[in-house]
């Protein structure tokens, strides 16, 4: 040991919320994958029935949207004003925390859904610290000269 420590540099919450973002993209598709492979979940989708009702383009439009939003808050973090970019991501992280709640809540019992239920705990998390980080977000500090 030589008595130096490793230099830890100041990341911009910006780019904390963009990868916060992107960490919780990964887990909706790796957890939408794996769902894949639960009993019926195929068999289902080919009769064209959802957890929401029979398939529709409507409720497809609201799927999209459901997963395009987050996915944009990869990259509105980094391009939208501060103040902007801070209640779009507090906003957004609410209703998703609340989305997840509700999955929890519906997918407990389930023996097929454990993993579901871990995946949704760990995005829990993830929305957590994106709220926070939000909340968080350094005021700009005033020069007197």
């Amino acid at each position: 040991m030589t008595g130096k420590s490793l230099e830890n540099y100041t990341i911009n919450v910006k780019v904390k919320l963009a990868l916060l973002w992107t960490s919780l993209m990964f887990l909706y598709i790796y957890a939408d994958y794996f769902e894949l492979m639960t009993p019926g979940k195929l068999e289902a989708m080919m009769q064209l029935k959802t957890p929401m009702g029979p398939t529709s383009s409507g409720l497809l439009v609201i799927f999209a949207i459901l997963l395009i939003v987050p996915a944009l808050m990869i990259v509105l973090p980094i391009f939208l004003a501060p103040e902007i970019s801070k209640w779009t991501n507090l906003i957004v992280a609410v209703i998703y925390a609340a989305i997840s709640i509700l999955i929890v809540i519906s997918s407990i019992g389930s023996e097929w859904h454990r993993f579901y239920v871990l995946y949704n705990f760990v995005e829990l998390f993830v929305l957590l610290t994106i709220l926070w980080q939000a909340w968080q977000w350094p005021k700009k500090t005033e020069h007197v000269h």
